[in-house]
């Protein structure tokens, strides 16, 4: 079996809002999820799995100005190794 390795998307939906009584207002709205994958996930898998987390935040926050995405792998250096974290 293959090596797993956990794989944190961070999803942000940000954009400025016109509120009474403020002189200026921002929303933000942010999804956090984490995967163990396998060693052999393709750029293509990970792309697949942003596109589902976009459409979810955009359930909460249609259209936003600012939508982004960032993917985190952690690793370490162990004996000139690569060991993945978590």
């Amino acid at each position: 079996m293959s090596e797993q390795i956990k794989v944190e998307f961070e999803i942000n939906a940000v954009g400025e809002e016109n509120l009474n009584n403020y002189e200026s207002s921002f929303k933000k709205h942010e999804i956090v999820r984490v995967k163990n994958l396998s060693k052999e996930t393709t750029l293509e898998d990970l792309e697949e799995t942003i596109k589902a987390l976009f459409v979810e935040i955009q359930l909460t926050y249609a259209e936003p100005p600012h939508l982004t995405a960032k993917v985190t792998i952690r690793a370490k250096a162990d004996n000139e190794e690569v060991k993945y974290l978590g």
